[in-house]
């Protein structure tokens, strides 16, 4: 007979905990910060090598009853040792770094190794100096490189956490030395490199002329060398600096547009979105995160992405999710941060002030809570009075964040942290987008299949909405560009266009002119929006968000195929081509002029207007 008992070795464990539990058996009795842990010998050789030395050896702990372990909390103690009886690592976050310096000196591999995992994947602005140091202190290469790249891709906010000051003279050169700094000016690592030199003035005066050399003269400008010439120590020779001529990787950040979409490519095993270059023409692929869609995505003013929600498509049914990722520029990947509170939907997902907010999108449509890049956490904020069972968007002005849904609007101070009632809309929108532009609210029903739909604006000054100067066609965006708005619209083109190999839709561009209330239509030669109508057209999904941030175009993918992406789409068969450049995307000058225009507030004019 050759039979094996899968369960015996959980059930030997299981035993023998429960004999440590009961002080059974049990042959030393380890003493830390004045706590007692009866033990059995071989399970901590077992576990350990540090502890099979220390009984193996001819050292007087081997024949002690009671040893006394230095250097390790008790705390960390308490669990190592139920992983060794156990199988198991738990501990509370803030025990996470007692209970990796003890796996070190106890030489449990598994723990320590856990724990440095657990240190990489919690990184965040207001942790990772103090996570740098603790791992170069421990030697660990692979956290100090970890923390070094958190902090490189979030260079100018953590540079601004007290944590950073502490840094010692060697890791700080590491960091400034490093090309990838995500910062958009030299100046902003001068004045890093001299915050740091005032925290302790008197003793690291002296290392000034060493930073200089980490600092590339040809990008600082002419005020800060000035200042860092000023603080040079009298004795020292005259400051050099570095010689690179090569900008930072934050420095070559360029304003594009981004463009997110319901949907995915089945003919690309990475989920995408467009990002668009208007300097370039170059229409690039920005990676997302897989098995998602209808998620919510907001920038910061530092072109920080986040995304937050969502429907997992691994499953036959679709459930909301939790999650909640930061957008990594260097390897183009969105990286989990903590989740929400709640799962959601198509939430409304704003920055304001330092913080971001998710609101509605659960179960009930009406929960809200508040994100702290800072620190990694969520907290619930007051929900809205108001169930909302439609699409909503949410948007910011001053100190407050606006909401609007078919069902109502309503503003939640973040000063008083409450909800209020806003006016209604003249028309009600089911599927609202929502720009502040100049301190007014614009919005948009980006979801009207038939006939004309208008936008509306909210003046918080005199709390009620105005309809602006147009009406426009199905399938619009606002979208927001440098200092100017603009409104995109796609229509159908005409059979007799399609016959000649022309897309089956095209892109109407408005821009509009806040003095007198007009949008006036434009031709875009690729200066603004891609050639993308097919793909904003089609009903395989619609785009959910027009976003702008600085992005870094050499870590985006490849410039996008169109025809292989539209290939996805059902409904561009009145043609059957890519969209392409060419005339074709262009608006003409008195496009549907034949249209009913009483409402007045917009015009058609050439591309001699600049966009």
């Amino acid at each position: 007979m050759n039979e094996r008992n899968y369960y015996y070795p959980s059930e030997v464990l299981l035993e023998l905990n429960a004999m440590r539990d009961r002080a059974e058996l049990t042959d030393v009795v380890l003493e830390v910060e004045g706590r007692s842990f009866p033990c059995h010998r071989a399970i901590l050789a077992s576990c350990s090598p540090y502890f099979r030395g220390m009984f193996t050896s001819g050292y007087v702990e081997a024949k002690q009853e009671r040893v006394s372990i230095k250097d390790v909390s008790g705390v960390a103690m308490a669990t190592i040792l139920d992983y060794a009886y156990t199988g198991c690592l738990q501990t509370e976050p803030d025990q996470v770094q007692a209970v990796m310096s003890a796996a070190r000196l106890l030489q449990v591999d598994f723990v320590g190794r856990e724990a440095a995992g657990y240190m990489e994947d919690h990184l965040d602005v207001s942790n990772c100096a103090d996570v740098l140091m603790y791992a170069d202190m421990l030697g660990d290469s692979a956290l100090v490189q970890a923390s070094e790249d958190y902090v490189a891709s979030s260079f100018h906010q953590v540079a601004l956490q007290p944590s950073f000051l502490q840094l010692p003279l060697p890791l700080l050169q590491s960091l400034l030395n490093r090309e990838d700094l995500m910062t958009s000016s030299s100046d902003n690592i001068v004045q890093t490199a001299l915050r740091w030199i005032e925290f302790d003035k008197e003793e690291r005066l002296q290392h000034l002329p060493e930073l200089c050399r980490c600092l590339r003269r040809s990008f600082i400008s002419s005020d800060q060398l000035v200042e860092l010439e000023s603080k040079c120590p009298p004795s020292d020779d005259k400051l050099v600096y570095s010689n690179s001529t090569t900008q930072r990787l934050g420095q070559v950040q360029t304003t594009m547009q981004i463009f997110l979409r319901e949907g995915s490519s089945k003919h690309h095993s990475q989920q995408v979105a467009l990002c668009y270059d208007p300097s370039t023409g170059e229409l690039h692929a920005l990676n997302m995160p897989n098995n998602l869609a209808s998620f919510s995505v907001t920038a910061t003013p530092d072109d920080k992405l986040y995304l937050a929600g969502g429907l997992s498509s691994i499953t036959s049914q679709p459930i909301r999710q939790k999650a909640f990722y930061q957008y990594n520029h260097l390897p183009n990947t969105w990286e989990p941060r903590c989740d929400m509170g709640s799962p959601r939907v198509r939430c409304g997902l704003v920055y304001l002030k330092g913080y971001i907010y998710a609101i509605g999108g659960d179960d009930i449509k009406q929960t809200a809570e508040r994100y702290d890049p800072s620190c990694d956490e969520w907290t619930p904020i007051p929900a809205i009075p108001q169930s909302i069972s439609s699409e909503l968007c949410a948007v910011t002005l001053d100190d407050c964040i606006y909401v609007i849904s078919k069902e109502g609007c309503y503003c939640f101070s973040t000063t008083e942290n409450k909800w209020n009632k806003m006016a209604d809309m003249h028309k009600p929108q089911t599927c609202p987008q929502a720009v502040t532009y100049r301190g007014i609210i614009y919005s948009v029903d980006c979801n009207k299949d038939k006939g004309w739909t208008w936008v509306e604006m909210y003046k918080p000054t005199n709390c009620v909405w105005e309809r602006s100067g147009l009406r426009t066609f199905n399938k619009v965006n606002l979208m927001k560009h440098k200092e100017t708005m603009y409104l995109l619209s796609v229509i159908k083109n005409n059979d007799i266009w399609s016959q000649y190999g022309e897309s089956a839709f095209k892109i109407c561009i408005y821009q509009y002119q806040p003095e007198t209330d007009f949008w006036v239509g434009l031709e875009d030669k690729g200066r603004l929006v891609p050639p993308i109508a097919d793909w904003m057209g089609s009903r395989r999904g619609r785009v959910i968000a027009c976003l702008s941030a600085r992005m870094v175009p050499m870590f985006l993918g490849d410039e996008f195929d169109y025809e292989e992406f539209l290939t996805d789409d059902e409904d561009t068969s009145g043609s059957g081509n890519s969209v392409g450049g060419g005339s074709d995307n262009h608006l003409s000058d008195q496009e549907d002029s034949d249209e009913d225009t009483s409402g007045g507030g917009w015009e058609s004019r050439s591309d001699d207007y600049d966009i």
